[in-house]
């Protein structure tokens, strides 16, 4: 292409070889191709201002004819140009929403995984723990209930003479005086408590309370 005035004769060239690289199947980022149509845009649009001029000096009725051949050539390449600038921007814009989906997936994929290493760590970590906090407690809650039944048969038959009352083995451990405080019930850990059992079992679903 000869060059003439606004010709894109080096600009052109560099812009080429960026829009190839643009569909390049690895290293092309969104952002660099969202610039890249901008520029793209505003290079066909001079284009095409170019190209309507290379065409009205070609039709100009008032050229010599050894002139016509020449500005028959210039007419054709710059409208070859701008048209080419035009497809690259719709191809581009296509391009830059299959590398946003693919971003946007390696985005997910980083989540994905880092995710599911927490996962595998909580996993491993309840595998390690759970089933003997499980045997642990519910022996103790269990020993715990029996112990309240005794208590409430003592208090209700079987107190010494002068004798307090004995309080659960829960409210002494937490430090509390009766069930009921400042007008307001104690959640009772032996009736409220729900114990998964670690191993599923459709039969013994509960390590505590038993029966369910």
């Amino acid at each position: 292409m000869n060059k003439v005035e606004g010709s894109p004769a080096l600009a052109g060239i560099d812009l080429d070889l960026r829009i190839a690289a643009a569909f390049a199947p690895y290293g092309v980022k969104s952002d660099g191709v969202k610039a890249l149509i901008m520029e793209t845009e505003a290079a066909a649009v001079a284009a095409g201002e170019v190209a309507a001029r290379a065409r009205e000096r070609a039709l100009d009725p008032a050229l010599s004819a050894a002139d016509v051949i020449p500005a028959r050539r210039e007419m054709e390449a710059r409208a070859f140009w701008h048209e080419r600038l035009q497809t690259a921007v719709v191809r581009l814009k296509e391009r830059l929403r299959r590398i946003k989906g693919l971003e946007e997936d390696q985005r997910r994929q980083v989540i994905y995984e880092r995710t599911k290493a927490e996962r595998d760590l909580l996993a491993a970590e309840l595998k390690a723990h759970y089933p003997n906090i499980e045997a642990q407690l519910a022996e103790l809650i269990a020993r715990i209930d029996a112990n309240d039944r005794e208590i409430d048969f003592v208090n209700a038959h079987g107190l010494p003479t002068g004798a307090k009352r004995l309080r659960s083995a829960e409210l002494v451990a937490r430090e509390v005086e009766a069930w009921r405080v400042n007008q307001a019930d104690v959640v009772r850990i032996t009736r409220e408590l729900c114990l998964p059992s670690f191993k599923h079992d459709p039969h013994r679903p509960y390590a505590w309370p038993r029966s369910r």
